[in-house]
């Protein structure tokens, strides 16, 4: 990783805040109104692939649907040069933790790609670092190797 980032909460409602927090209701009917008092294990990266973009963005994509258990990435903005995947997978013990995980993959030349990358999740008592870990595994995939579980 190369900026980790532990933001504790503070500003404005973010909707991956509100993806977790739904994610969280699901698991524990107290969960989501829980979340918002537990901090945020975030961390960011950009790695700068030597790819075209659409070759890029089908590797971010494959990566995203393997960390989510084959889960299709959403699409949550297109455009010629920029693309912006995110999944909701799990994380933490028993992967019972609930991580977003962004990539947004942007044209840097012919044949280059940016893909700049966040997780995050929530963090408890007990400190899972799952958005470290989920950050972790994306960036594994994206080297092209077998994530760690």
């Amino acid at each position: 990783m190369t900026t980790g980032v532990h933001d504790h909460g503070e500003g404005p409602q973010q909707p991956e805040d509100k993806l977790l927090a739904e994610a969280l209701g699901r698991i524990n009917r107290g969960g989501k109104f829980a979340s918002r008092f537990l901090k945020n294990d975030i961390v960011e990266f950009d790695r700068e692939l030597p790819l075209g973009f659409d070759p890029a963005l089908e590797r971010a994509g494959t990566a995203l649907a393997e960390l989510a258990g084959g889960a299709n990435p959403e699409l949550v903005e297109a455009g010629t040069d920029r693309v912006t995947l995110r999944v909701l997978t799990g994380g933490g013990y028993l992967n019972m933790n609930p991580v977003v995980v962004t990539v947004d993959a942007t044209r840097s030349g012919e044949r280059t790609t940016t893909l700049h990358v966040r997780a995050i999740a929530k963090e408890g008592l007990v400190k899972q670092r799952a958005g470290q870990k989920a950050a972790e595994r994306i960036a594994a995939l994206l080297n092209g190797a077998s994530p760690s579980p």
